[in-house]
């Protein structure tokens, strides 16, 4: 399966998502979406699960801060905001990682990373695809294509059982710079198992 990653639209909708996010299964916005018109394009490329982030009022009021989603066995966590690298939320097991996960998206920072999370009871993959609006103080908008192996064709490690690619769609501002694709970032999955 392909899974589109983005975070932090703040209302902005950049054309060539449309281009590098076809084909996908599913696309998880972590929040931050600003309007409903971005989910509502998001939702014309592919089923869409979103939370809600800070900046996201009273049109969002119903959509849930945190989503527990399965496909072909792989467990996804998706919230707006999970603390960063360096400070987790304090109640990460008890709150965000409650019921099992493999994969936890978040958004919130603006900026990309891919981590292993350790708790208590498991190693999770943690992803945050950096801001794709252009709002707040990033330089580069940038997404996530995730593509997981079948669950018959899984080993259990993350590098090899999965694809990461970083999608740069520009400088903040600019709506005219075509996105690049970045091959598959071995060093960072490698670094999650």
């Amino acid at each position: 399966m392909k899974f589109g990653i983005l975070s932090d639209t703040h209302g902005f909708f950049h054309p060539a998502l449309a281009e590098v996010f076809a084909g996908v299964d599913v696309i998880f916005h972590a929040g931050d979406i600003g309007t409903s018109d971005v989910l509502t394009r998001l939702q014309s490329i592919a089923p869409t699960v979103a939370v809600r982030g800070n900046i996201d009022g009273e049109a969002f009021y119903d959509t849930p801060r945190l989503e527990h989603r399965e496909y072909d066995g792989m467990r996804f966590t998706l919230t707006h905001n999970a603390g960063d690298l360096i400070h987790p939320i304090f109640d990460m097991s008890s709150r965000v990682l409650a019921k099992p996960a493999d994969i936890l998206i978040s958004g919130h920072y603006h900026a990309y990373w891919c981590s292993r999370l350790q708790t208590e009871h498991r190693t999770v993959l943690w992803l945050n695809p950096g801001a794709a609006g252009n709002a707040g103080y990033h330089t580069q908008r940038q997404a996530l294509l995730l593509t997981v192996k079948p669950r018959s064709e899984r080993i259990g490690l993350i590098a090899k059982d999965c694809i990461l690619q970083k999608i740069d769609l520009g400088p903040r501002g600019d709506d005219v710079t075509s996105p690049v694709l970045h091959d598959q970032l071995w060093q960072d999955l490698h670094h999650c198992n």
